[in-house]
């Protein structure tokens, strides 16, 4: 076998890996327990919809350390963190993450838009105030959703969106989350250059999963 046989029998041997490797992600992600359900975060919200947003994050933090406790991350970690993505900027307040969830608080005090990106992961959000247009791919009309509205992106999916001054919502993310950080870092790493947002991001994430892998030990008396 020649060096050029050699190459593509390896690129064949690395596809092979590869598309194995997906096929297993995918059925551990079928098949895992989850700590949190979309509709449990979308109810959750839509009680609190239409109160002054810090009001309602305040009462939605309390009640889901009530309901998933040592899954929450403490007081001293909570931070309103930039993030720039698509050509829209927001802020977040992560709450929870592991490698298959995230619950954060997300919102906006200026009108913003762009593109959502793509992910390998089922995104919901349940606005709290203000109002979220999205404009759906191969469509030729947006939507508009208000207080108490849930949108659900699925993975793959990929929309145009756009949020007024004064939106804030209550996200949920379900799916490989690692690889929603390429799309939610690109504008800070090659735009911006803003690397203490991006400092404050890996940290408050390295935090969600050291917070989870405690919980899981303690499962497990450690």
């Amino acid at each position: 076998m020649g060096a050029a046989g050699r190459r593509v029998l390896r690129a064949g041997l690395a596809l092979g890996a590869l598309a194995l490797a997906l096929q297993g992600l995918r059925g551990w992600l079928a098949s895992k327990r989850y700590e949190f359900t979309p509709a449990e975060i979308a109810q959750l919200a839509r009680h609190h919809a239409g109160l002054d947003h810090e009001l309602a994050f305040s009462k939605i933090i309390v009640e889901l350390r009530k309901k998933h406790p040592g899954h929450i991350l403490p007081d001293e970690d909570l931070q309103w963190v930039f993030v720039n993505a698509g050509g829209w900027m927001g802020s977040m307040c992560l709450l929870h993450a592991s490698l298959t969830e995230y619950v954060l608080l997300f919102g906006t005090a200026v009108d913003t838009g762009g593109h959502s990106g793509r992910y390998w992961a089922d995104i919901s959000d349940t606005v709290i105030s203000g109002t979220f247009r999205q404009w759906k791919e191969g469509t030729t009309r947006s939507e508009i959703y208000y207080p108490g509205d849930t949108i659900v992106h699925q993975a793959g999916e990929a929309t145009s969106v756009q949020w007024s001054a004064g939106t804030w919502m209550v996200e949920y993310g379900r799916g490989f989350i690692p690889s929603t950080l390429a799309f939610a870092l690109a504008d800070t790493l090659f735009s911006t250059q803003d690397f203490i947002t991006l400092f404050y991001t890996l940290r408050v994430y390295a935090k969600g999963l050291l917070l989870e892998a405690n919980a899981f030990f303690s499962t497990l008396g450690c």
